[in-house]
């Protein structure tokens, strides 16, 4: 029996897929669960639409994220942060602290696991941040300045 699935479902597939399982699967498990619903033409040609149009958007997404990670290419990133006279911060920066950073005040929002930050920011100073997305790598100049 066909069924589109309408959550990911293991060794089965993923969302939306449409996927052949054995009647008893389908109506004992999938159906009541709402894990899945008949595959009908109708209902395939829509779920074919559905997917082309997701893929349009999330390539529109990637589209802008790549457009936003050049703009900041050349861009220092300057955070005021507490240190001692040394200059070693009371508080290491981590990859959350650059991405919050980036959400709040460049309005870019990236995938979780982009900042590639080898271990976290301890001294004042000027570091090299690389941030890949979808294959594209870009290095932010994150610049850490004692508080005045």
């Amino acid at each position: 029996m066909q069924v589109i699935l309408l959550q990911d479902v293991a060794r089965v597939g993923r969302r939306y897929e449409v996927v052949d399982v054995s009647g008893g699967y389908a109506n004992n498990f999938l159906f009541p669960k709402k894990l899945a619903e008949p595959a009908t033409a109708a209902k395939v040609a829509t779920l074919e639409k559905k997917r082309i149009a997701a893929q349009a958007a999330e390539d529109a997404r990637k589209a802008a994220l790549k457009e936003k990670l050049d703009e900041l290419k050349d861009t220092t990133i300057v955070l005021e942060v507490k240190a001692d006279e040394q200059g070693h911060l009371f508080k290491k920066i981590r990859q959350n602290d650059i991405e919050k950073v980036l959400r709040d005040e460049h309005d870019l929002e990236l995938p979780e696991g982009s900042i590639l930050l080898d271990a976290p920011l301890h001294e004042v100073g000027d570091h090299e941040v690389p941030v890949e997305v979808g294959g594209d790598r870009a290095t932010l100049t994150i610049e850490l300045v004692k508080e005045s």
